[in-house]
């Protein structure tokens, strides 16, 4: 039943012809086709977020099959130059969240 959650609510993520979606839309949206609550699908996203993040944390990539991988990028420490003043700066090293879409995933949009 679990993974048929988190089925369901990877599907719903992007399905939403919203510009924006919350958790609490979301939730709304996958509880009545999966047959479940809304806290009971409010809790697999939640669950399905976290997981995630733990594995971009441990350095692997997060493939969604049909749509696209999440995977994280690093960025070295480096000098910059504020444009207001001038001052050169220095940025700390960093990590941040990246999305690719796959073809098939492009492909359901057109």
């Amino acid at each position: 039943m679990k993974q048929f959650l988190a089925a369901m609510v990877c599907a719903m993520i992007f399905a939403s012809p919203a510009l924006a979606i919350g958790d609490k839309d979301l939730a709304r949206e996958a509880a009545k086709p999966a047959g479940v609550t809304q806290a009971q699908a409010r809790a697999v996203i939640d669950a399905v977020k976290e997981s995630i993040f733990a594995h971009l944390k441990n350095g692997e990539e997060v493939r969604l099959k049909g749509m696209g991988k999440f995977f994280r990028k690093h960025q070295k420490a480096h000098q910059a130059k504020n444009p207001r003043t001038g001052e050169k700066i220095e940025v700390p090293a960093r990590n941040y969240l990246r999305f690719k879409a796959f073809d098939s995933g492009h492909a359901k949009l057109n």
